[in-house]
């Protein structure tokens, strides 16, 4: 079935730039669409967020996020952003020259950076995410796909992440797709914690999609151990820590000991040292991965042996008395003391 434009409302239209159709509505949200066509249909006239929010009954802060997008992708104009641009270039010449960093969106780091460790990362400004998006189309595809996982349109902060995840982590788009899913999953949908999530793997080299799989299905293996476990201990049910995923991961996955197991030697850290110590749990299920004691049973058996081998005595053992040598011996007869003679 085809679809056209009825005639009698052909008369009132108003100009739609070519490259909005050509280029970003299969990228851009509903939403940025919206915002778009009502400031396309005021050109003349200074537009705000608030007008916009108030006649399609959105949030202010949504309609300022759509804007946000059409300013980065330079189809809008931001006339604070362009005054300040605009401003004359002996302020510029006056200031001192800043030391060279890396700056999003270059493939090659400055030949003096030896590694990224070195790298002081920036946020890219407005026009740099612009230049990104103009040029990259597997960044505005991204974009596409998060804003549609988030559920919301992807203001500045959110930008800037993603970028900073691109091109300063160099973590691939699916990868960070996956991150980005993953911190959804567990309701840290902040900025802040994905970046940081973010630069965590990419220290551990999580840069492709089976790694990537690996690591999200060991998360999620200790999100529901921590939440099992705070329940059975009455601890606050929130999600664990950074260093408590650090320690649970290897008892899963490395030391590969049971729920019971890790209980057990939490509760035997709280009975030896009256707290909570996980680097001491840690060292009793390193002892009892180490000798071969894999359930709760082993553990019990290996003390009875222990406490057995304290009980018995030391020395030589034909040294205790045997009792049927000692029934052998005649004792009937009359016991005499002779007393020793002075010399």
């Amino acid at each position: 079935m085809n679809y056209t434009v009825k005639k009698k409302i052909r008369g009132g239209v108003f100009e739609i730039p070519e490259i909005i159709a050509d280029k970003h509505l299969k990228f851009a949200s509903g939403d940025q669409i919206k915002v778009l066509l009502y400031v396309l249909r005021h050109t003349e006239k200074n537009v705000n967020a608030h007008a916009v929010a108030k006649f399609l009954k959105m949030d202010e802060n949504d309609v300022e996020d759509c804007l946000q997008y059409w300013v980065l992708t330079n189809i809008l104009e931001d006339e604070e952003l362009a005054s300040k641009e605009s401003a004359p270039q002996k302020e510029k010449a006056e200031k001192p020259a800043e030391p060279v960093k890396f700056v999003p969106g270059q493939n090659k780091e400055p030949e003096t950076v030896k590694s990224k460790e070195t790298v002081e990362y920036t946020k890219p400004t407005q026009a740099e995410i612009a230049a990104r998006l103009d040029e990259s189309a597997e960044i505005r595809s991204l974009f596409s796909d998060l804003q549609s996982k988030l559920g919301k349109t992807i203001g500045y902060d959110g930008q800037a992440t993603i970028i900073c995840l691109y091109d300063h982590f160099g973590l691939p788009a699916q990868v960070i797709f996956m991150l980005v899913d993953y911190c959804v999953s567990i309701g840290k949908t902040g900025y802040s914690y994905i970046e940081k999530a973010g630069g965590s793997w990419a220290e551990q080299e999580i840069d492709t999609v089976e790694k990537a799989a690996k690591k999200i299905d060991s998360l999620n293996k200790v999100n529901k151990f921590w939440n099992k476990f705070a329940i059975s201990q009455g601890l606050p049910n929130g999600k664990p820590t950074a260093n408590q995923v650090k320690y649970i991961s290897r008892w899963l996955d490395e030391l590969k000991m049971s729920f019971d197991m890790i209980c057990l030697a939490y509760e035997e850290t709280l009975e030896r040292t009256g707290k909570i110590s996980l680097s001491y749990t840690d060292k009793i299920l390193s002892n009892w991965a180490e000798s071969g004691l894999k359930t709760p049973d082993d553990v019990e058996r290996a003390a009875k042996d222990r406490a057995a081998a304290a009980k018995k005595p030391a020395g030589n053992p034909d040294a205790s008395y045997n009792l049927d040598k000692v029934k052998s011996k005649d004792v009937s007869g009359k016991l005499t003391y002779e007393r020793k003679r002075k010399q």
